[in-house]
């Protein structure tokens, strides 16, 4: 049973959130949500943004926002802010990955043909190691045809889960929590396994595996949308959804030093 965000009691040392639906407000970053991680980034509290958008989000976020480090395509590339400039980290080499998007291309046109209205989602332009099939952003399905979607892709061996806007889908094995270690282990060797002192915030079913990995997750009120679907669900919920949520916990965090 999930508890209320009050009863998240102990200091915390990193602070790892979801972007859509978790850290924007009906998606947008609100002068309150960009307040809320500046003062998190003012009190010393590292602050690893972690999401199914494109790499090109990626640079671009870890840029110009006080982010600790970025991870993309549900953990398929990540940028760390890296003596003065920025260190990429992706999750296979070039040779393998280029097979697995080979595979991706002919599955993007397979359910083009069998859902009508599915396609591409326009930043899949920007992915250098997933694709995006748009579900709830630019174009507009069920979600039980996206998820009939992720059931497709998973039988031709790819890793597919569901966000709040696109079926995201790639090579195998690769998923949130697996680059949330990596990030772990390269920008904060202070921290050990199992990592009570990092936090997670999220809304949506590939947050799951991150929910499930960490004993310090949180949901913002809009993940009960989907709560009966989540494999893993968070131990704590914020009182209100999206942007309101994550400035609620940013709130609670500063209050535990």
């Amino acid at each position: 049973m999930s508890k209320p965000l009050r009863d998240l009691q102990e200091p915390v040392r990193a602070l790892f959130t979801d972007l859509d639906g978790t850290m924007v407000a009906d998606g947008q970053l609100t002068a309150e949500i960009l307040s809320a991680l500046w003062s998190l980034f003012d009190a010393g509290l590292p602050v690893v943004l972690v999401t199914g958008r494109p790499a090109g989000w990626g640079h671009a976020l870890a840029s110009l926002l006080p982010f600790s480090a970025v991870i993309t395509e549900n953990g398929g590339v990540s940028f760390v802010p890296w003596d003065g400039g920025m260190r990429k980290l992706v999750a296979l080499p070039a040779n393998e990955l280029a097979t697995w998007r080979s595979l991706m291309q002919r599955a993007a046109q397979d359910i083009a043909r069998d859902f009508p209205g599915a396609r591409l989602s326009l930043d899949s332009a920007y992915r250098e190691f997933d694709l995006a099939i748009d579900w709830n952003e630019d174009v507009h399905l069920s979600a039980e045809q996206a998820d009939e979607i992720v059931g497709v892709l998973h039988k031709l061996g790819l890793a597919a889960s569901r966000s709040s806007v696109h079926v995201n889908y790639g090579p195998p094995n690769v998923d949130k929590w697996v680059a949330c270690q990596k990030i772990l282990e390269t920008c904060f060797p202070g921290l050990s396994a199992p990592f009570d002192e990092v936090v997670y915030v999220g809304d949506s079913l590939n947050d799951a595996p991150v929910f499930g990995a960490l004993r310090k997750s949180v949901g913002v009120a809009n993940v009960r949308e989907r709560w009966e679907q989540l494999p893993h669900q968070p131990k704590y919920i914020a009182p209100s959804a999206e942007g309101a949520g994550f400035c609620e916990l940013a709130s609670r965090l500063l209050t535990l030093g």
